[in-house]
């Protein structure tokens, strides 16, 4: 009978032994589920559904779409932000490009999009970018922070704009001024304390090229309406 109740009592530990380590596999392979699928190698970005650059395995592949040449030009290894991609016109002279969207790409090559919520929506994850250069040299931006044109060089000569029909994940590159400079872009999760980026981009150049138009002044001035003192 004594060996009876020991073998129960070793059967019931066995069992509670299993079911600790099943239900231990099964959270470890949900966990690692939702990190595979929030865990991007790199992002894509595209105009009306078709892709103007992607960027995976730390390289850029620009225009693999087919469909938007217009921001590339020979000897430019980067995106080209010009008069043949942004409203530059006297009726409408914006300055930027139509919205464009970042998507994501997980670690099985497959194209993936994030929720569209805000903070406030309960959103967890938002988009981040870096500039090489800093958007003037003054401590406070003013109209006449771009006026000094020695400084054009040492400030980001493109902007971008995040406006609140784009969402989380689009934008609008904008063309201020000629010149080059480099942007990186974030994943972030969470906010605020416990912000950190699940992603980080190489840098990626950006050109605003020099060129003949009646809204492009001598030094190379975009001459549109936008605000260009802008903190990000």
């Amino acid at each position: 009978m004594k060996y009876l109740k020991n073998n129960k009592l070793i059967s019931g530990l066995a069992i509670l032994v299993i079911a600790a380590f099943t239900f231990q596999a099964c959270d470890s392979s949900s966990a690692n589920d939702e990190d595979e699928h929030l865990d991007p190698i790199g992002f894509v970005i595209e105009q009306n559904n078709a892709e103007i650059v992607r960027y995976e395995n730390n390289q850029f592949n620009w225009d693999p779409s087919g469909t938007w040449g217009v921001y590339y030009r020979e000897g430019f290894d980067g995106i080209v932000i010009s008069p043949d991609v942004i409203e530059l016109s006297e009726e409408n002279p914006r300055g930027m490009t139509p919205s464009v969207r970042i998507r994501w790409i997980d670690p099985d090559g497959d194209v993936f999009d994030l929720p569209d919520l805000s903070e406030e929506e309960g959103g967890e994850y938002w988009l981040r970018w870096d500039w090489g250069k800093p958007n003037v040299m003054a401590d406070e931006c003013s109209d006449e922070a771009r006026e000094n044109t020695d400084d054009l060089e040492a400030i980001r000569p493109s902007n971008l704009e995040q406006h609140g029909d784009d969402g989380q994940w689009g934008f609008h590159f904008r063309a201020d001024h000629s010149g080059v400079d480099q942007i990186r872009f974030h994943l972030m999760h969470e906010h605020g304390d416990s912000a950190h980026p699940d992603f980080t981009s190489l840098w990626m150049d950006v050109y605003v090229p020099h060129d003949e138009h009646d809204l492009i002044d001598e030094y190379g001035i975009y001459l549109h309406d936008r605000d260009k003192c802008r903190e990000r």
